[in-house]
């Protein structure tokens, strides 16, 4: 419980979830009798339940480029220079748990300081992102294996975000009644950007997102009427005002300009992309229109539309990278 109070999870909802499942998790079986797995150790008829024998292979992901050499079956040594039959109990206890080198493993103790080292860099993890219905099983079981494993709190995982299931077109995605499309299909159809649009403007809650064609369609005619506007301001900026803002209008606007940095900022830093795309991108324009109906083509300050213009394309990046 302590873990999960210290584990940022975005969603006071997924909080809830991974609560209620310590209530009732002690029931688990911890072995089952068929599958692949790890034979356990007093009875070996009966296998190391999976969900609770592979929740820190990501702890390997940080080692695994000195191993593997570029091939993921072993069969080519990788930079450490190291063999598969090398990597013993004692090899991984002295690159995790910091335990003593092992003297007779083979491996200088260099090579293994090394990749303790890059462990030690590259955790613990920032975040994970699963799906909502492995809060129950497997992300509640990569919780628990962490803090059993690394009884130094500082190797728990810094944050989980859980999400739902995607639909489209409000509907179910299935390929026997033909409602599918694949990630290629989108970016064929919508572009990249189109797609990612479409993808942010979806949904972040535990709630299925729903991928609609029709926003993406629209996005991209937007997309395409805003590129089309920053290409003509460009070429008349000469014609514009310049300086800081002055007026009224040119100060409201530089107002909410500020304010979509930080709100926009504040959206990404917990993940939500839809109320990120609202208020960087919908908001942001809306403020623009604004604007230029209030002060009139030739009232506009030009030094502030190029920060708009600016702005907008910097706080969009994580979305719509290419248009950005």
């Amino acid at each position: 419980m302590k873990c999960i109070l210290r584990v940022w999870n975005y969603s006071p909802i997924t909080k809830n979830k991974f609560e209620i499942t310590l209530g009732w998790l002690t029931q688990w079986a911890c072995s089952r009798t068929y599958g692949l797995g790890t034979k356990l150790p007093w009875d070996e008829k009966y296998l190391i339940e999976s969900l609770s024998d592979s929740t820190i292979y990501m702890a390997f992901y940080a080692v695994c480029h000195l191993l593997q050499g570029g091939s993921i079956d072993g069969s080519v040594n990788g930079p450490a220079n190291i063999k598969p039959e090398q990597l013993t109990r004692p090899v991984w206890d002295y690159i995790f748990l910091k335990k003593d080198y092992p003297q007779d493993c083979g491996v200088p103790e260099e090579t293994l300081k090394k990749m303790r080292t890059e462990f030690e860099f590259w955790y613990p993890v920032d975040i994970r992102v699963s799906g909502k219905d492995l809060i129950t099983n497997h992300l509640t079981f990569f919780l628990y294996n962490h803090i059993a494993i690394w009884e130094d709190r500082k190797y728990a995982p810094k944050s989980i975000r859980a999400n739902g299931h995607i639909l489209l077109n409000g509907e179910k995605m299935s390929k026997s009644t033909g409602n599918f499309m694949t990630l290629t299909e989108a970016v064929d159809t919508f572009s990249a950007d189109g797609m990612r649009f479409a993808l942010a403007d979806a949904g972040d809650s535990l709630d299925d997102a729903n991928f609609a064609t029709k926003t993406a369609t629209a996005a991209l005619l937007r997309l395409y009427t805003q590129l089309k506007w920053v290409e003509e301001i460009l070429a008349t900026k000469d014609t514009l005002r310049s300086g800081a803002p002055s007026t009224f209008f040119d100060r409201v606007f530089e107002s909410q300009i500020n304010k979509a940095i930080n709100t926009t900022e504040h959206h990404y830093d917990r993940t939500n992309f839809r109320d990120a795309l609202c208020t960087g991108f919908y908001d942001l324009q809306a403020a623009r229109d604004v604007y230029r109906a209030s002060v009139g083509a030739d009232g506009m300050n030009g030094d502030l539309i190029m920060r708009f213009i600016e702005v907008q394309a910097l706080i969009m990046t994580p979305i719509i990278p290419h248009f950005s």
